[in-house]
């Protein structure tokens, strides 16, 4: 399962001891600013991809944090912005060791 989350820039320092739980060790999620992305947002914009019951697991703790999960048109944009993102270290990758 992917998803998607925002937080903003006041909210850094919050979201790295959210960040700090085990479980994000094992998902691995991947944080960048927003505006590098191409997204009109002050803050950074959160990826995740892993199974659903780590997802469902990682939502619950979310859920109190100040980040907020990004869906609809929005939510899909990010993903895009994401998955191009990393097809594009992919084929970097490739041309170096290809």
């Amino acid at each position: 399962m992917e998803t998607v989350y925002f937080y903003s820039r006041t909210d850094e320092k919050v979201m790295k001891k959210v960040l700090d739980d085990d479980l994000f060790d094992e998902i691995v999620p991947t944080i960048n600013e927003c505006k590098f992305m191409g997204i009109d947002k002050d803050g950074f914009c959160m990826y995740m991809k892993a199974r659903d019951d780590m997802v469902d697991k990682a939502r619950k703790l979310l859920a109190e944090s100040p980040a907020k999960e990004l869906k609809g048109e929005e939510g899909e944009a990010i993903l895009r912005a994401f998955r191009e993102q990393a097809e594009a270290a992919e084929a970097g990758m490739g041309t170096l060791f290809g």
